[in-house]
């Protein structure tokens, strides 16, 4: 087949880099099919969660919220978007036209989350006339309450995944290389609370989609254990989907 990288030739790249704690990126983008190139030039850990939110709403809204607590607001639509790594994550979308922002929750080594750090930007998707095709994926990950599967297992080497939610929540996942002897839980306690060695290497996925979207994830695997894992907090009891099973060990060869 085509080299992956041509499968997704039409689509428009942004480069994104991430510090403690902001975004560079630009505040304006056209719709269609685009690819985030996500770089982190801070010390600590940082995703983009992409969020569309209806007009009149902003970046203000959401801090409020924030702040309050609670749920997430029903105004809300989680849209994907490249998750930590230790190079860069290649994310790749449909963006329809319209107001969104885009923040990181990832928690400081004192337990604040990096978007009340002011890690938080609105961003304007423009109209445009890009009717660029969905790219054809090497294997596909269906993330659904509470569990991964894939549909072939998955290899070494470079992939164009496609992520589709099959619910009925919200889902995310975040991939990490894990050192010998570790194990997921260990990966993601790790996460939660970033204190002494990590015991693996963060290795990109994605933050939330809604049930029924798909998203893809272009990325090189090296051969090793891998531990995927979902710290959405879940919509009965708020516990992370973690402690509800959505956290797996995958070899890959």
């Amino acid at each position: 087949g085509a080299p992956v990288a041509a499968r997704i030739m039409a689509a428009n790249v942004v480069n994104i880099v991430a510090t403690d704690y902001a975004f560079d990126m630009p505040s304006s983008l056209p719709a269609g099919l685009t690819t985030m190139r996500f770089a982190n030039k801070g010390k600590e850990l940082h995703h983009l969660y992409f969020v569309k939110v209806p007009s009149g709403k902003s970046s203000k809204d959401l801090r409020a919220w924030l702040k309050a607590g609670g749920p997430p607001p029903q105004w809300m639509k989680p849209v994907g978007g490249p998750n930590a790594s230790a190079g860069v994550t290649e994310f790749t979308s449909t963006l329809e036209a319209g107001d969104y922002v885009a923040f990181c929750v990832i928690p400081s080594p004192d337990g604040t989350p990096h978007v009340m750090k002011g890690m938080i930007k609105d961003i304007k998707i423009t109209p445009s006339n890009n009717k660029a095709p969905e790219p054809k994926p090497t294997v596909t990950l269906t993330l659904k309450d509470y569990d991964f599967t894939f549909d072939k297992p998955l290899s070494a080497g470079k992939h164009v995944i496609a992520v589709k939610n099959s619910g009925p929540q919200p889902h995310e996942f975040f991939m990490a290389k894990l050192m010998p002897g570790k194990t997921p839980m260990d990966m993601a306690k790790f996460a939660e609370k970033p204190v002494g060695a990590p015991p693996g290497i963060p290795f990109g996925g994605i933050t939330d989609i809604l049930p029924g979207q798909t998203v893809y994830l272009t990325v090189d695997v090296p051969a090793g254990e891998f531990a995927f894992i979902c710290f959405d907090p879940d919509a009965k009891d708020g516990k992370p989907h973690l402690a509800h099973g959505m956290i797996k060990q995958i070899s890959v060869k």
